[in-house]
């Protein structure tokens, strides 16, 4: 067998982020309604390794085709100078079974994840938003400003992390507009998105304006989160598919344990926002929270796209 590898070029160069977006609708809204068929990844902790794996098989009921995403992360890599996730996504003929293709799965899933929010920033966050803070300086927080670009024109760009040089090294070569931050910026931001391997909050409550949307990406174990529990409690909250939340969304699950929270409280679903069966933003003082622990369905849209692009060349 000789499959076809796409690779991480090939997925930027067939893939724009405003069709990555206008994509993420089908995926989210397959998720809601029921015809995307999304198990609950499986999670395959390597405690001696400091890693973790993840196996997130996905189909689209009437699809053309099954993809199954095979992730590592190694969080000791990015100290080695290493990436810290890697993966790749196996993509199979719906009708035969048989495997078609391989594509690169971390710029899948820095591509779809940075989707997510874009799509998430556009039906939430204020049509007037001017200036975004971002926690992280990896490769996810790269497309999270893509994506938030281009649905919003903004002015001000702030990067937010632990580690200094890093910051600086992020920056370089990016739009002048995206410069180094610091938790001041908060007070200010009309977008902020987290793309951290935190386990506890990044930013107080209190240090957020009213009206400001949040992206919270970055937490995806029940037990580390990203947002503290005020926040949680004072927004209206939106997530990517609730099968899936209940079993890994830290953001929210903390502080349920915590008897503060439950989720009758969620406003609903992105899909269901997508396909107007909930209400979005009634008012410019809401703050909005999509939390996404990301899912197989924004993957499948994704490879697809690729395979598909690539096959009609």
């Amino acid at each position: 067998m000789n499959l076809p590898f796409y690779s991480a070029d090939d997925v930027q160069s067939s893939v724009s982020m405003t069709d990555a977006i206008e994509a993420m609708k089908e995926a989210f809204t397959a998720l809601s309604s029921g015809t995307a068929i999304v198990p609950t990844r499986l999670s395959l902790d390597m405690p001696d390794q400091h890693a973790l794996h993840l196996s997130m098989p996905a189909y689209i009921a009437g699809g053309k085709y099954i993809t199954v995403k095979l992730v590592n992360v190694h969080y000791d890599n990015p100290q080695m100078g290493l990436p810290l996730v890697n993966g790749i996504i196996v993509v199979m003929d719906a009708e035969r079974g048989e495997p078609i293709a391989l594509v690169e799965g971390k710029s899948v899933t820095a591509l779809r994840t940075g989707a997510g929010s874009g799509l998430a920033t556009e039906l939430l966050s204020r049509k007037e938003s001017k200036k975004a803070v971002i926690f992280g300086a990896g490769e996810q927080a790269k497309t999270q400003i893509e994506a938030i670009s281009c649905v919003r024109e903004l002015e001000s760009i702030k990067v937010i992390d632990p580690l200094e040089e890093k910051i600086l090294a992020f920056c370089k070569g990016l739009d002048p507009l995206v410069q180094p931050g610091s938790l001041q910026d908060l007070e200010n931001a009309d977008i902020i998105c987290t793309v951290t391997t935190q386990e506890k909050p990044l930013f107080d409550y209190k240090q957020i304006k009213a009206g400001v949307h949040i992206n919270a990406i970055g937490s995806y174990k029940p037990d580390t989160r990203e947002l503290p529990t005020a926040l949680i409690q004072n927004s209206k909250v939106y997530i990517d598919h609730l099968p899936a939340s209940k079993v890994e969304a830290g953001n929210i699950l903390i502080p349920i344990s915590e008897g503060v929270y439950n989720w009758n409280k969620i406003a609903g679903e992105l899909g269901q926002l997508v396909d107007e069966k909930i209400d979005g933003r009634s008012t410019k003082s809401d703050i909005t929270v999509f939390n996404s622990i990301g899912n197989a369905a924004q993957d499948l849209v994704i490879a697809a796209m690729v395979y598909e692009n690539f096959l009609n060349k």
